[in-house]
This record gives structure tokens, C-alpha cells and sequence, in this order.
């Protein structure tokens, strides 16, 4: 059994595909693409269904959780499933994705020991080393983002605050990973930056990409996420685009942040 440590996205996609029959098998490498959701395309991506990823974790995962509609809704619900009193969501894609910009406009859900998610992920179900590379949304914090990578199974978290409320309205976030860094990106604004170095590593290994909500259980997922208390509605986090472009390739739309590295600026403005 597959032991969460606090802090940590890829738990999730980890024990999921682990649990899940056929979910970890082999995918073939992603080429670009900017998906706004008019529908799930089942050739790119698929919800989670009716599995939970171990004891921290408080809900188990439902595909009528995922509504599309021009936009992806993933929802965190109090109807139980199997032994947990809660319903989450996920959808991850088929594929695996190497070096370039991943970028999503998004919506995260508030509230204390929610979690609303924008990661890749490769690790042992899919027999690869622990590489990830993650934006989570901690609800009890909404002016703020945890900002984590793994690089073979070291990893490397950080707190960054914003100057506005992410559970507000939605904004743009976008990660560039290349051989030699990693840069997270919000609304455009360079918000972290790792370098690859003799004491730093980056991930090296094609990725799968993921989005989700979900809620924790015990003392340690507590400490992290804050203590949670249904509101008496479900809680939604919202997707309104989600974008690749691979290292090299044209830019794909005019605010995206490999057009602004193809033009010769790859600052923040």
C-alpha cells in the first residue's frame, strides 16, 4: 500500500492507478493541443470512477462528478460512496506529455480542506521514476497557490501569494518545464522559477496530466488542507480551457505563454 505524505498531488494519481485495473497501462506520447471543453473528448482524457486512493483520502472518485459544458466542472459532493461520505472528481489524460507549456484557466473551489488541482504526474504504476510538477489550490487559502515538483522522487514545495482571490473568479496558470527549469506562471506573471543545478534536479519523464477536486482525512491531511465542513452545497472547481504546447512548437493562442517565449520575451510583464 502506497503511504500519502503530506503536501503530495501525485498520492492521488499513484494509489488511483494503482487501484484502478488498465489505468496505468502505457499511453502514447501528446501532441499540442488547447481543449475548452465544448465536450470530454474520450480520446484525450477520462474521469476517475469508483475508487478511492487510501486512508487520507476522504471521498471516492465519481464521474457524475465531471459536468462539461464549454467549460469542465469538477465537483466535491456529501454523497456517499462505497465506505467514504464523500464524492470527488477527476479527469486525466490518456496520453503522456514531455517538455513544453502546460497552461489552464481555471476556477478553484474555496473552503478549508478542499483541494483543486493542475498537475502532471509519471511514478511507479506506469514503471517510471517519481516526476510531477503541480499547482494545488488549497480552498482555506484562497489568495495563495502550493506550488510542489517532484524530480525522481525529491521534491521541492513552496507557498506563493497572490494579490487577488483565486476562488473568486477564474484566472490563467501555466507551467513551462524544459530540460534545465521549471516556470509557474499566473495571469502571465512569472510566479516561481527552479534551475537545474548540481544540487537541483529537474524531471526528465514524459508526464500525465491531471485535474481534480478532493478532500482528506486525518491528522496530517488536516494540518495541510485545514479542517473540513460540507457547506450544504456541493463545492465546484472550474476549467475553462487547459492547453500543451511542446518545447519548440508554434504558440497556439495569442495569450499563451509559449507565444510570449516566441517572440523573444520570455519575461513576465
Amino acid at each position: 500500500m502506497t503511504r500519502c505524505v503530506k503536501g503530495l498531488a501525485a498520492c492521488i494519481a499513484l494509489e488511483a492507478a494503482m487501484q484502478a485495473p488498465g489505468l496505468a497501462d502505457p499511453a502514447p506520447s501528446g501532441g499540442a493541443f488547447v481543449d475548452r471543453f465544448t465536450t470530454l473528448d474520450p480520446a484525450r482524457w477520462f474521469a476517475s470512477n469508483g475508487w478511492s486512493n487510501g486512508a487520507y483520502h476522504n471521498c471516492t472518485w465519481s464521474a457524475a462528478n465531471v459536468k462539461v459544458n464549454n467549460l469542465v466542472q469538477l465537483a466535491l459532493s456529501n454523497q456517499p460512496s462505497k465506505d467514504r461520505p464523500f464524492t470527488c472528481a477527476e479527469v486525466q489524460s490518456r496520453a503522456f506529455y514531455s517538455y513544453g507549456t502546460f497552461e489552464v484557466r481555471m476556477r478553484p473551489a474555496p473552503g478549508a480542506g478542499v483541494n483543486s488541482t493542475f498537475f502532471i504526474y509519471t511514478g511507479r504504476p506506469h514503471g517510471n521514476p517519481h516526476d510531477e510538477i503541480d499547482f494545488e489550490f488549497l480552498g482555506k487559502d484562497p489568495k495563495g497557490v502550493f506550488l510542489n515538483y517532484f524530480a525522481s522522487g525529491r521534491s521541492d514545495p513552496q507557498t506563493v501569494n497572490f494579490d487577488f482571490d483565486a476562488t473568486g473568479a477564474a484566472h490563467d496558470y501555466a507551467f513551462k518545464w524544459t530540460p534545465d527549469s521549471i516556470q509557474w506562471f499566473a495571469d502571465g506573471r512569472l510566479i516561481r522559477e527552479v534551475k537545474k543545478s548540481s544540487e537541483t534536479n529537474i524531471p526528465t519523464t514524459p508526464q500525465k496530466l491531471y485535474i481534480s477536486i478532493w478532500t482528506g482525512t486525518g491528522w496530517d491531511q488536516e494540518a495541510w488542507m485545514g479542517r473540513f465542513e460540507y457547506p450544504g452545497q456541493p463545492l465546484i472547481a472550474e476549467y475553462e480551457y487547459v492547453a500543451y504546447t511542446p518545447l519548440g512548437a508554434p504558440c497556439q493562442f495569442p495569450s499563451s505563454i509559449a507565444c510570449r517565449d516566441q517572440a523573444g520575451d520570455g519575461r513576465a510583464p
